[in-house]
């Protein structure tokens, strides 16, 4: 029988689906394997296992496999990309500048909530959280760093405030996408997303505040501060030139150039202003492919300062590479297919058809780690029946991103959260608590369906 007719049965799907997911959670949160590459290992071998059990050949589920790989290749050009942009702001001062201008004019009591309002600026400005957590969220998390911040807390702050305008912005990839496979006008999709997201942001707002209150700043964190005020000041010259590569980059994003030229702008002025600063271009050379090495009086400083470079992606990149194998297993084998069937199946209100897609986006973050695929398998899949239930297009584009654009860094063996850990060092196990926003938006999507809020209905189709 050809695979493309065949499918597992759903109690068989669901075994498929638990054990190896139950394997990952277990080597990543148990056991705490730091970087997890074997427990996602040991989830391939075993879901090609139970797959090979049902009839699928090897050469078929390898094809699976290849395939979801395949998908990866911009995420990890924006991965080489952004540790060459990281090494390059570090040399021409641009990271050092940001630090200390936020040291200098963020009281310590609201830096969370400065967080958060920072980075959801510049995401909805540039449309990328990628770009804004590998830019100012890396500065961002030296400034709370140097406050005596937990850093999960600060990159919960982080997450939340770049997925905002990943999700609202009307220059994100997700945002268009979502839109144009749920066939909703681009920016009635982003109005609707205000109902769930916009109460979301203002409790994240108000608890950030709640976590920055009781953040008490020791005398040691103060002059750790001025310390670190101080060394800045003699090691880099903090000039205003120093921050031409962000504003290149929100420029030139907002006015909707692709993405990796728009990096490769990023890396090159950065080099531009580090050679007129007198570095050299050896040391540049150096500086981008092994990271930068901070050479200043300060060592808490110097560790804090010297990082990315090419070299620095590399465990992200196998992360990767083995997380999207997993999932092109459960795609190949139609694992993930009979799961969402069983779920879709009886959902007919506002509050089944929005449950069942926030399901299903998580089904497939928690079986792929993609993104994409969670904002556009239920956006294909469920259309018809929002139709015949009179609910409009709109809902389910929005539930679309609820679920799958800010579920997705909550998910340990994502692409997102294995960035997040590449570029900021910090595991999703660690700030999924603090990532408010994340989580706080599928709850409100839910709310609206419950109350009917938000939810705009039309004639069913089947009337």
């Amino acid at each position: 029988m050809s695979s493309d007719t065949r499918k597992p049965s759903l109690l068989w799907a669901v075994f498929t689906f638990i054990v190896p997911v139950a394997i990952i959670l277990y080597g990543t949160v148990v056991v705490a394997v730091r970087p997890p590459v074997l427990p996602l290992l040991v989830a391939v071998v075993v879901a090609g296992a139970m797959c090979l059990r049902i009839g699928y050949s090897w050469e078929e589920l390898q094809e699976g496999m290849l395939s979801a790989v395949g998908r990866i290749q911009i995420a990890v050009a924006i991965l080489m990309l952004v540790g060459m942009i990281i090494a390059a702001w570090m040399a021409s001062g641009t990271i050092p500048t940001i630090i200390y201008w936020g040291l200098k004019l963020i009281a310590p009591n609201h830096f969370l909530v400065s967080t958060i309002i920072l980075c959801a600026v510049a995401s909805l400005a540039t449309g990328t959280s990628f770009g804004t957590m590998g830019t100012i969220g890396v500065a961002l998390l030296g400034v709370g760093t140097a406050m005596g911040y937990d850093p999960a807390w600060t990159v919960g702050a982080i997450v939340s405030g770049a997925y905002f305008g990943d999700k609202m912005s009307p220059v994100s990839d997700s945002t268009n996408i979502a839109a144009a496979v749920c066939e909703v006008p681009l920016f009635t999709h982003i109005a609707s997303m205000l109902w769930t997201t916009l109460p979301a942001l203002v409790v994240s707002i108000i608890g950030y505040a709640i976590l920055g209150s009781m953040h008490t700043g020791t005398a040691e964190s103060v002059g750790n501060i001025n310390t670190i005020l101080t060394t800045l000041e003699g090691s880099f010259s903090l000039s205003p030139v120093a921050l031409i590569p962000p504003v290149l980059m929100i420029v030139l994003a907002y006015k909707r150039l692709p993405v990796l030229p728009v990096m490769v702008v990023c890396v090159v002025s950065a080099l531009a202003i580090a050679l007129f600063e007198g570095v050299s271009v050896v040391n540049l050379a150096k500086f981008l492919t092994t990271g930068y090495k901070a050479a200043t009086p300060s060592p808490e400083l110097n560790k804090l300062l010297s990082c990315g470079g090419l070299m620095s992606i590399m465990a992200t990149t196998l992360l990767l590479t083995c997380g999207m194998a997993f999932g092109g297993i459960l795609e190949k084998a139609r694992v993930l297919e009979v799961l969402l069937d069983a779920i879709l199946r009886g959902a007919t209100s506002a509050v089944s058809l929005v449950g069942a897609t926030v399901a299903a986006a998580y089904i497939i973050l928690f079986g792929t780690g993609s993104q994409m695929l969670a904002v556009v398998v239920p956006g294909r899949a469920f259309g018809e029946s929002f139709r015949r239930a009179g609910i409009e297009q709109v809902v389910l584009s929005r539930t679309c991103e609820d679920a799958g654009t800010l579920g997705c860094p909550l998910v340990p063996w994502s692409v997102h959260a294995f960035y997040i850990l590449g570029v900021l060092g910090v595991s999703a196990t660690d700030y999924m608590p603090y990532a408010f926003l994340n989580y706080l938006v599928p709850v409100f999507s839910m709310a609206c369906a419950i109350t009917g809020i938000g939810i705009m209905r039309t004639t069913p189709k089947n009337a």
